[in-house]
Protein backbone atom coordinates (compact mmCIF):
# COMPACT_ATOMS: atom_id res chain seq x y z
CA UNK A 1 0.00 0.00 0.00
CA UNK A 2 1.34 3.03 -0.94
CA UNK A 3 0.87 6.20 0.97
CA UNK A 4 2.77 10.19 0.36
CA UNK A 5 2.59 13.41 1.88
CA UNK A 6 2.59 16.41 -0.44
CA UNK A 7 3.13 20.11 0.31
CA UNK A 8 1.90 22.33 -2.58
CA UNK A 9 0.32 26.23 -2.64
CA UNK A 10 -3.18 24.59 -2.85
CA UNK A 11 -4.89 21.54 -1.96
CA UNK A 12 -5.62 20.65 -5.82
CA UNK A 13 -2.07 21.00 -6.53
CA UNK A 14 -0.49 18.88 -3.92
CA UNK A 15 -3.32 16.32 -4.71
CA UNK A 16 -2.32 16.22 -8.33
CA UNK A 17 1.38 16.17 -7.48
CA UNK A 18 1.00 13.21 -5.02
CA UNK A 19 -1.32 11.24 -7.92
CA UNK A 20 2.05 11.65 -10.45
CA UNK A 21 4.09 10.50 -8.27
CA UNK A 22 2.04 7.39 -7.13
CA UNK A 23 1.16 6.61 -10.73
CA UNK A 24 -2.71 6.12 -9.60
CA UNK A 25 -6.10 7.69 -10.10
CA UNK A 26 -7.94 9.65 -7.86
CA UNK A 27 -10.65 6.84 -7.88
CA UNK A 28 -7.76 4.57 -6.53
CA UNK A 29 -6.79 7.02 -3.34
CA UNK A 30 -8.08 8.57 -0.58
CA UNK A 31 -6.60 11.77 0.29
CA UNK A 32 -6.68 14.32 3.89
CA UNK A 33 -5.44 17.69 4.73
CA UNK A 34 -2.81 17.27 7.04
CA UNK A 35 -2.00 20.62 7.55
CA UNK A 36 -2.07 24.29 6.43
CA UNK A 37 0.63 26.98 7.25
CA UNK A 38 1.34 30.87 5.90
CA UNK A 39 -1.10 33.44 6.78
CA UNK A 40 0.14 35.66 3.21
CA UNK A 41 1.25 32.79 1.60
CA UNK A 42 -0.26 29.36 2.82
CA UNK A 43 1.12 25.97 2.43
CA UNK A 44 -1.49 22.98 2.31
CA UNK A 45 0.16 19.56 3.12
CA UNK A 46 -1.97 16.65 1.83
CA UNK A 47 -1.82 12.86 2.68
CA UNK A 48 -2.27 10.54 -0.39
CA UNK A 49 -3.06 6.93 0.44
CA UNK A 50 -3.57 4.39 -1.81
CA UNK A 51 -7.28 2.19 -0.93
CA UNK A 52 -7.18 -0.94 0.36
CA UNK A 53 -8.52 -3.45 -2.62
CA UNK A 54 -7.78 -7.18 -2.92
CA UNK A 55 -5.66 -6.48 -5.88
CA UNK A 56 -3.20 -4.26 -3.94
CA UNK A 57 -2.89 -7.03 -1.20
CA UNK A 58 -2.11 -9.20 -3.78
CA UNK A 59 0.41 -7.19 -5.30
CA UNK A 60 2.36 -5.95 -2.34
CA UNK A 61 2.01 -9.73 -1.02
CA UNK A 62 4.18 -11.11 -3.99
CA UNK A 63 6.06 -8.16 -4.88
CA UNK A 64 7.15 -8.55 -1.22
CA UNK A 65 7.93 -12.36 -1.73
CA UNK A 66 10.13 -11.29 -4.94
CA UNK A 67 11.67 -8.64 -2.96
CA UNK A 68 12.87 -10.82 -0.63
CA UNK A 69 13.94 -13.68 -2.64
CA UNK A 70 15.93 -11.12 -4.86
CA UNK A 71 14.98 -12.72 -8.42
CA UNK A 72 14.08 -10.12 -11.39
CA UNK A 73 10.43 -10.77 -11.93
CA UNK A 74 7.63 -8.63 -11.25
CA UNK A 75 3.74 -9.07 -10.41
CA UNK A 76 1.16 -7.05 -12.28
CA UNK A 77 -2.33 -7.18 -11.29
CA UNK A 78 -5.58 -7.12 -13.00
CA UNK A 79 -8.82 -7.17 -11.26
CA UNK A 80 -11.83 -8.02 -13.57
CA UNK A 81 -15.59 -8.86 -12.74
CA UNK A 82 -15.20 -12.94 -11.78
CA UNK A 83 -11.30 -13.01 -10.89
CA UNK A 84 -8.17 -11.57 -9.95
CA UNK A 85 -5.56 -12.13 -12.86
CA UNK A 86 -1.84 -12.08 -12.08
CA UNK A 87 0.88 -11.95 -14.96
CA UNK A 88 4.59 -12.59 -13.52
CA UNK A 89 7.61 -11.48 -15.81
CA UNK A 90 11.52 -11.01 -15.97
CA UNK A 91 14.49 -13.26 -16.23
CA UNK A 92 13.53 -15.51 -13.35
CA UNK A 93 10.03 -16.03 -13.69
CA UNK A 94 10.81 -19.97 -13.95
CA UNK A 95 11.88 -19.82 -10.45
CA UNK A 96 8.57 -18.85 -9.47
CA UNK A 97 6.73 -21.65 -11.35
CA UNK A 98 8.63 -24.30 -10.42
CA UNK A 99 9.05 -28.08 -11.07
CA UNK A 100 5.27 -28.51 -12.69
CA UNK A 101 3.67 -25.56 -11.59
CA UNK A 102 3.93 -26.19 -8.23
CA UNK A 103 5.83 -22.92 -6.69
CA UNK A 104 3.07 -21.38 -8.97
CA UNK A 105 0.44 -23.19 -7.13
CA UNK A 106 1.78 -22.89 -3.88
CA UNK A 107 1.57 -18.71 -4.26
CA UNK A 108 -2.04 -18.56 -6.27
CA UNK A 109 -3.27 -20.73 -2.63
CA UNK A 110 -1.27 -18.16 -0.25
CA UNK A 111 -2.40 -15.24 -2.22
CA UNK A 112 -5.76 -16.29 -2.47
CA UNK A 113 -5.90 -16.63 1.59
CA UNK A 114 -4.77 -12.97 1.67
CA UNK A 115 -7.72 -11.64 -0.82
CA UNK A 116 -10.61 -13.70 0.85
CA UNK A 117 -9.52 -12.34 4.30
CA UNK A 118 -11.40 -8.95 3.16
CA UNK A 119 -13.29 -9.66 0.14
CA UNK A 120 -16.59 -10.74 0.89
CA UNK A 121 -16.79 -10.97 -2.51
CA UNK A 122 -14.62 -14.26 -3.07
CA UNK A 123 -13.35 -14.07 -6.45
CA UNK A 124 -11.23 -16.28 -7.58
CA UNK A 125 -7.24 -15.68 -8.26
CA UNK A 126 -5.09 -16.96 -11.37
CA UNK A 127 -1.39 -16.37 -11.76
CA UNK A 128 0.26 -17.07 -14.79
CA UNK A 129 3.84 -16.90 -15.69
CA UNK A 130 5.26 -17.02 -19.12
CA UNK A 131 1.87 -18.46 -20.12
CA UNK A 132 2.62 -21.90 -18.68
CA UNK A 133 -0.99 -22.55 -17.67
CA UNK A 134 -1.92 -22.77 -21.58
CA UNK A 135 0.83 -24.62 -22.42
CA UNK A 136 0.40 -26.95 -19.30
CA UNK A 137 -3.42 -27.55 -20.60
CA UNK A 138 -2.33 -28.36 -24.16
CA UNK A 139 0.22 -30.60 -22.78
CA UNK A 140 -2.04 -32.44 -20.31
CA UNK A 141 -5.51 -32.26 -23.32
CA UNK A 142 -3.17 -34.17 -25.62
CA UNK A 143 -2.39 -37.09 -22.89
CA UNK A 144 -5.71 -37.36 -21.59
CA UNK A 145 -6.48 -37.97 -25.20
CA UNK A 146 -4.00 -40.23 -25.81
CA UNK A 147 -4.88 -42.40 -22.93
CA UNK A 148 -8.52 -42.41 -23.47
CA UNK A 149 -7.70 -44.08 -26.59
CA UNK A 150 -5.73 -46.52 -25.59
CA UNK A 151 -8.39 -47.27 -22.36
CA UNK A 152 -11.25 -47.64 -25.28
CA UNK A 153 -8.97 -49.97 -27.11
CA UNK A 154 -7.93 -52.26 -24.44
CA UNK A 155 -11.80 -51.89 -22.32
CA UNK A 156 -8.95 -51.72 -18.85
CA UNK A 157 -9.08 -48.31 -17.12
CA UNK A 158 -6.16 -46.42 -15.92
CA UNK A 159 -4.93 -44.13 -12.94
CA UNK A 160 -2.75 -41.27 -13.86
CA UNK A 161 -0.40 -39.73 -11.85
CA UNK A 162 -1.42 -37.45 -8.48
CA UNK A 163 -1.90 -33.88 -10.00
CA UNK A 164 -3.13 -30.52 -8.55
CA UNK A 165 -6.35 -29.44 -8.63
CA UNK A 166 -5.87 -26.99 -11.88
CA UNK A 167 -4.39 -29.93 -13.62
CA UNK A 168 -7.29 -32.20 -12.86
CA UNK A 169 -9.34 -29.99 -13.99
CA UNK A 170 -8.03 -30.25 -17.40
CA UNK A 171 -8.58 -34.35 -17.75
CA UNK A 172 -11.84 -34.11 -16.97
CA UNK A 173 -12.14 -30.95 -18.93
CA UNK A 174 -10.82 -32.68 -22.36
CA UNK A 175 -12.76 -35.85 -21.76
CA UNK A 176 -15.76 -34.64 -20.30
CA UNK A 177 -17.76 -35.22 -23.95
CA UNK A 178 -15.87 -38.59 -25.05
CA UNK A 179 -18.31 -41.20 -25.80
CA UNK A 180 -15.50 -44.14 -25.10
CA UNK A 181 -14.42 -43.23 -21.63
CA UNK A 182 -15.31 -41.86 -18.38
CA UNK A 183 -13.00 -39.77 -15.82
CA UNK A 184 -12.85 -40.04 -11.93
CA UNK A 185 -10.97 -38.60 -9.36
CA UNK A 186 -10.33 -40.58 -6.72
CA UNK A 187 -7.39 -40.26 -3.38
CA UNK A 188 -6.96 -37.24 -0.61
CA UNK A 189 -4.60 -34.46 -1.47
CA UNK A 190 -1.55 -33.93 -2.04
CA UNK A 191 -1.99 -37.29 -3.98
CA UNK A 192 -5.78 -37.30 -5.41
CA UNK A 193 -5.48 -38.62 -9.03
CA UNK A 194 -7.73 -39.35 -11.83
CA UNK A 195 -8.48 -42.74 -13.23
CA UNK A 196 -9.73 -42.92 -16.83
CA UNK A 197 -12.42 -45.93 -17.43
CA UNK A 198 -14.11 -47.15 -20.43
CA UNK A 199 -17.68 -46.65 -20.56
CA UNK A 200 -20.21 -50.02 -20.93
CA UNK A 201 -21.81 -50.90 -23.97
CA UNK A 202 -24.94 -49.02 -24.60
CA UNK A 203 -27.03 -51.66 -25.40
CA UNK A 204 -25.85 -53.24 -21.73
CA UNK A 205 -27.31 -49.97 -20.25
CA UNK A 206 -30.09 -49.93 -21.50
CA UNK A 207 -31.16 -53.25 -21.42
CA UNK A 208 -33.40 -54.02 -18.76
CA UNK A 209 -33.59 -57.31 -15.74
CA UNK A 210 -35.99 -59.60 -17.14
CA UNK A 211 -38.17 -61.62 -14.71
CA UNK A 212 -37.59 -64.93 -14.73
CA UNK A 213 -41.70 -65.80 -13.74
CA UNK A 214 -42.79 -64.07 -16.38
CA UNK A 215 -40.03 -65.69 -19.00
CA UNK A 216 -40.79 -69.06 -18.25
CA UNK A 217 -44.71 -67.84 -18.27
CA UNK A 218 -43.91 -66.53 -21.85
CA UNK A 219 -41.50 -69.65 -22.93
CA UNK A 220 -44.61 -71.84 -21.72
CA UNK A 221 -47.41 -70.10 -23.47
CA UNK A 222 -45.38 -69.55 -26.58
CA UNK A 223 -44.82 -73.50 -26.64
CA UNK A 224 -48.34 -74.23 -26.21
CA UNK A 225 -49.27 -71.74 -28.95
CA UNK A 226 -46.82 -73.56 -31.27
CA UNK A 227 -48.10 -76.84 -30.23
CA UNK A 228 -51.72 -76.14 -31.06
CA UNK A 229 -50.87 -74.21 -34.26
CA UNK A 230 -49.39 -77.13 -35.44
CA UNK A 231 -51.28 -79.59 -38.01
CA UNK A 232 -52.28 -82.58 -36.15
CA UNK A 233 -51.53 -86.02 -37.93
CA UNK A 234 -53.97 -89.53 -36.82
CA UNK A 235 -51.96 -92.19 -36.78
CA UNK A 236 -53.38 -95.26 -38.10
CA UNK A 237 -53.33 -98.16 -35.35
CA UNK A 238 -54.95 -100.77 -37.26
CA UNK A 239 -52.14 -103.78 -36.96
CA UNK A 240 -49.59 -104.79 -40.01
CA UNK A 241 -47.62 -107.86 -40.16
CA UNK A 242 -44.16 -107.80 -41.21
CA UNK A 243 -42.76 -111.32 -42.79
CA UNK A 244 -39.80 -112.69 -43.03
CA UNK A 245 -37.95 -115.81 -44.21
CA UNK A 246 -39.90 -119.05 -42.31
CA UNK A 247 -41.11 -116.76 -39.61
CA UNK A 248 -43.98 -113.80 -38.95
CA UNK A 249 -43.84 -110.90 -36.44
CA UNK A 250 -47.26 -109.01 -35.46
CA UNK A 251 -47.73 -105.40 -34.27
CA UNK A 252 -50.71 -104.60 -32.80
CA UNK A 253 -52.47 -107.61 -33.70
CA UNK A 254 -53.07 -111.71 -33.38
CA UNK A 255 -50.75 -113.65 -35.29
CA UNK A 256 -51.76 -115.27 -38.19
CA UNK A 257 -49.78 -118.18 -40.53
CA UNK A 258 -49.56 -117.23 -44.37
CA UNK A 259 -49.05 -120.79 -44.83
Amino acid sequence: MKSIEITANSYAEALKEALEQLGLSENEVDAEKVKETGLLRKKVTVRVTQKVTGAVLVSDFLNGIIKRMNIDCKAEVQEKEDAYYVSLSGEDTGVLIGYRGDVLDSLQYLSLLIVNKDNPLGKRLVIDGENYRAKRTVTLSKLAKKIAFRVAKNRKEEALEPMNPFERRIIHSALHDDRFVTTESHGEEPNRYVVISPKKPSFDRERKPQNRKSYDNKSHSSSSSTRSSAPVTHTDTRAFNKTGYGRMKTYGGEKKKLF
